[in-house]
């Protein structure tokens, strides 16, 4: 059996909570416009809680004294703001004001630098900021913003502040430790100190947390040092949640010296390439390290103003400065343009394609895409989905649905760079509507298998079709038989670059004979077996397609009751083959996301996506995966089959390791023994029930019907769990079985609880006027209602996707933790409070009964302590308190806990067989009238506890201490 109590156990305990930050909104804010002369300052602001995002800036001459004024050269559409209109700058200014050709490609790049992220700047329009441009032409500055909101977070002095992202990286764009408010953190002295500023603040938070997901900064004086005495300070963080990749990255501009007009033109490391465009005038020549860019440039177009594409990295597209206006197009680019690099290494624009403005999803969603029309809706898409933070679930899904037509339609290369870019966008959108996309018509799942389908069927003008973007890589190749007998290979390096981002980092296609370096050298890489064509009786003599598909997260796997994987995820496919039950193991090497040590991790779950699981929606499966090992970092899993594949990183606290083989055996014997001793008790129970009647008290015949339920109720998990636990191939009757054992789990755990009150009432409270007459009834309504409510309850406001696991059939991690894990630690605490009030009681009226005696044995004799030890360990059997060492698997001694949870648990029916039936009087007595009627009718002696009152009423009888003697000769 591949799962058994231990998966069980391992769920109980492992409840992991998780501080998670939403990334701000970013809904669209109207922009602002702002212009000034050379030689002035330009002053932006934004209200509190927001910071600027400039998005437009042009550095240039002035326009055509002459011309109308009403909007900037570079053809942006808004309201003119109040101030100076262009014609009052051209009359304003001195010096030559026309120079169309003078413009500084980099002014972008420069006010960005100077002003994103800040509440507040100043950019002085002049040489010193945007170096010698055009020296004999007097130049403005336009930029256009947006004041977007950002999160803050604060602490008060000699605490600690938290903060996170549930989407993308921190970016800290403000921090203070000091105090510029009397009304945060009141408390404490000299809070009318409101100029209290620590000028390092900002680079030790950023130190601290950019590029996380999560971080956390004390807010001390030994952090940050005391930047005013006798004043209670705090630490005051804003910061944005930017996407995968963006978080770590730096502006660095170098203004150029002089500016000459010359031929478009690239310089690669010192190498000139010459190359084409549309009616193009190049604004600059520059050197350009790798990664390598396309240059700004500019493009006229027949009826219109020219259009201006910022300098850009190769493999990504450009969007025009020049936008539409917001009524009309949300802003969209007037045209986008894709910076390709050549197979030889040099880059050139490809043509640009113009956008209609007031095409939006929904007029796509009405589109006809064909052949003709796939390259144009492609781009549209692409360019939409480039808002990817304002997306609702019906847009992905109408997204998803438009990139299966486009696939079905026209799969060429063209469309497939728009194709990358818009799946790239779609990956950061926020996880919460993509999960709903997900489970209203799996619209992630339909990207995924699009995309794969993209990759078997896409026209290659050469044998090999590689693109990549920050957040998924694709690669699809034609290779003949015998390089497929070689084993091919694909491998993602980051090249020891900081950033998560598959666009810094490098792709490459291998065989097993020829690959360069070993698997350490990797981040992620998967190598398919050789001699595949004999294993999959491939006859023809064509080439075979083979593709890979790199994410850079699991945005578009969504298991909910796993959560995210710890690792890329990465898949192979041969187009038209079914490749399983390979003889050979496709070998798959990965690490982690996040920067763990190994000595951190204690198991690794290899995985693989199942679209088929859940009735479509999908879910991760470790079925037929096996973990292998890790060396330096990297782990390696194999498999014998082609999907998708990533990991799960199990780190020390969550796993077992190398005792899950000892607890399950522990658990399936455990299992057994327990159900011959439930199945023992109940018959015991049903034969002996005619000496059951003489038993007169009302406490005695109330833990007779209690013990009965419990043991049903017990027999019902054991039976169900080694029966169901791991049938995960029927989504029906998998979430069958987890609602059962949800249901029993709780029953069984209040009918304890009735165990314990009625125990209580006859050791503590003596007097049977305590028990009403209707005790079972409103027993058997808790102890069969509420489970069955906290199951409807679960089940009702979440899917039947989210209310179970995927890999065994039992709770996901939520239900499991607020309509499992709550009640049962609230009953068990409350069964171990009356256990601690019982023992004490009975042990106090023992050594009274022993002084009124005269007795000479007390605490000191041995077979006294040994008759505690025994009504101890039946009452915790009983009240069901050792499960509560499920409850302490979660540090150092997490093992010992686990072994005792098994064996304690597991063995609770043979248990409750010994102390209820087989040293119980009248079984005994029933037993020894059946089998031993020869024998001396004193062959048993029985001592029982008793529960006397003051009053001198002949004590009940609660079968508590039994103990069989030897017969007498």
């Amino acid at each position: 059996m591949a799962r058994t109590w231990t998966a069980l156990l391992t769920l109980w305990c492992a409840v992991q909570v998780h501080t998670q930050t939403t990334a701000p909104s970013t809904t669209a804010e109207p922009p602002i416009h702002q212009q000034t002369c050379q030689g002035e300052t330009l002053h932006i602001e934004c209200p509190p809680k927001r910071i600027i995002d400039v998005y437009v800036a042009t550095y240039a001459a002035l326009p055509t004294p002459g011309s109308s004024g009403e909007g900037p050269a570079y053809g942006v559409s808004y309201t003119e703001p109040p101030g100076r209109s262009d014609a009052e700058m051209v009359q304003d200014c001195t010096g030559p004001v026309y120079n169309r050709s003078c413009r500084f490609e980099n002014a972008l790049q420069v006010v960005k630098k100077h002003c994103d992220g800040k509440w507040r700047c100043g950019v002085t329009v002049g040489e010193e900021t945007f170096g010698y441009v055009c020296p004999e032409t007097e130049k403005q500055l336009k930029v256009t913003y947006r004041c977007i909101p950002a999160e803050v977070a604060r602490a008060c002095e000699n605490r600690s502040l938290q903060i996170g992202c549930e989407v993308g990286r921190i970016h800290v764009t403000y921090a203070n430790y000091g105090r510029t408010s009397a009304t945060i953190c009141p408390e404490g002295p000299g809070t009318d100190n409101t100029e209290c500023i620590s000028e390092g603040s900002q680079e030790i938070v950023s130190r601290r947390c950019n590029g996380k997901r999560l971080c956390t900064v004390p807010a001390t004086n030994g952090v940050f040092t005391d930047p005013c005495r006798n004043t209670a300070k705090y630490l005051e963080v804003m910061y944005l949640c930017l996407r995968e990749g963006m978080a770590n990255t730096t502006v660095t501009v170098t203004p150029t010296e002089t500016y000459r007009p010359s031929p478009a033109q690239i310089t690669l490391e010192n190498t000139t390439v010459s190359t084409t465009s549309v009616s193009t005038t190049q604004l600059t020549t520059t050197t350009i390290a790798t990664p390598r860019y396309c240059a700004e440039d500019l493009v006229e177009t027949a009826t219109g103003p020219p259009v201006i594409f910022p300098r850009t990295e190769a493999g990504t597209f450009a969007y025009s400065q020049e936008r539409c206006a917001s009524l009309s197009g949300n802003g969209k680019p007037h045209a986008t343009r894709y910076c390709r690099e050549n197979p030889e290494g040099t880059v050139e624009w490809d043509p640009p394609i113009f956008l209609i403005c007031d095409v939006g999803l929904g007029d796509l969603s009405q589109t006809t895409v064909t052949t003709e029309t796939a390259v144009t809706v492609a781009t549209e898409l692409q360019v939409i989905t480039t808002q990817s933070a304002t997306l609702t679930p019906d847009e992905v899904t109408t997204t998803s649905v438009l990139i299966q037509e486009i696939v079905s339609a026209s799969p060429t290369e063209q469309v497939g760079d728009s194709l990358l870019t818009t799946v790239d966008n779609l990956m950061s959108v926020n996880a919460t509507v993509l999960k709903q996309s997900q489970q209203e018509r799996q619209g992630p799942t339909r990207v995924a298998q699009a995309l794969e389908r993209f990759a078997d069927t896409v026209m290659l003008t050469e044998r090999k079709y590689t693109t990549v973007r920050p957040a998924v890589a694709l690669q699809a190749v034609d290779v003949s038989l015998e390089e497929l007998d070689m084993g091919q290979g694909f491998a993602f390096s980051s090249s020891g670059n900081t950033t998560d981002s598959l666009a810094s980092g490098s792709v490459s296609s291998f065989t097993t004979a020829s690959r360069a370096g070993s698997p350490q050298d990797t981040d992620i890489s998967i190598t398919l077996p050789t001699n595949l064509s004999r294993v999959l009786q491939i006859n023809n003599t064509a080439d075979v397609r083979v593709s890979y598909i790199l994410y850079n997260d699991s945005s578009l796997f969504i298991d909910p009751s796993q959560g995210p994987v710890g690792s890329r995820v990465i898949g192979s496919k041969l187009a038209g083959l079914q490749v399983k039950d390979l003889t050979k193991p496709v070998v798959i090497t990965l690490t982690p996301l996040e920067d763990i040590s190994p000595e951190d991790i204690e198991t690794v779950r290899c995985v693989f996506w199942d679209f088929e699981a859940e009735a479509g929606q999908g879910a991760w499966s470790s079925e037929g995966c096996e973990y292998k090992g890790e060396e330096n970092g990297v782990y390696t899993c194999e498999v014998y089959h082609l999907t998708n594949f990533a990991a799960f990183f199990d780190l020390h606290g969550s796993g077992f390791g190398v005792h899950e083989t000892p607890l399950q055996v522990i658990t399936i014997v455990g299992c057994a023994i327990s159900i011959a001793g439930l199945v023992l008790t109940l018959l015991s129970f049903v034969i002996t029930r005619k000496y059951n009647r003489r038993t007169t008290g009302v406490h005695a015949r109330i833990q007779r019907v209690v013990l009965i339920n419990l043991c049903v109720t017990l027999l019902a998990i054991l039976i169900i769990f080694l029966a169901g636990i791991n049938q995960t191939g029927s989504p029906i009757g998998c979430t069958v079985v987890t609602a059962l054992l949800h249901y029993f789990l709780l029953a069984a755990l209040i009918w304890m609880a009735m165990e314990a009150i009625n125990i209580y009432l006859a050791a503590v409270m003596v007097f049977e006027q305590y028990v009403t007459r209707n005790f079972i009834p409103k027993a058997a309504a808790l102890a069969y209602g509420f489970p069955f409510i906290a199951m409807i309850l679960t089940v009702g406001p979440s899917s039947l996707y989210e209310y179970r696991n995927t890999n065994y059939c039992w709770l996901a991690q939520m239900p499991l933790i607020y309509a499992f894990l709550l009640p049962a630690g609230v009953i068990l605490l409350f069964n171990l409070v009356l256990f601690c009030i019982i023992l004490y009681n009975l042990a106090k009226r023992e050594r009274k009964q022993i002084k009124l005696t005269g007795s000479k044995k007390d605490e000191s004799d041995p077979k006294w302590v040994v008759r505690q030890l025994r009504r101890a360990v039946s009452l915790l059997v009983l009240f069901g308190l050792t499960w509560m060492f499920g409850f302490f698997v979660i540090n150092d001694t997490r093992i010992v806990f686990a072994y005792l949870f098994c064996i304690f648990n597991t063995l609770q029916g043979l248990f409750i067989f010994i102390f209820h039936c087989v040293l119980r009087e009248d079984v005994q007595k029933w037993w020894d009238k059946v089998y031993c009627k020869g024998r001396k009718k004193d062959r048993y002696i029985v001592k029982r506890s008793t529960f006397s009152s003051s009053t001198g009423r002949t004590p009940e009888r609660i079968h508590l201490n039994v103990t069989p003697t030897t017969s007498r000769a």
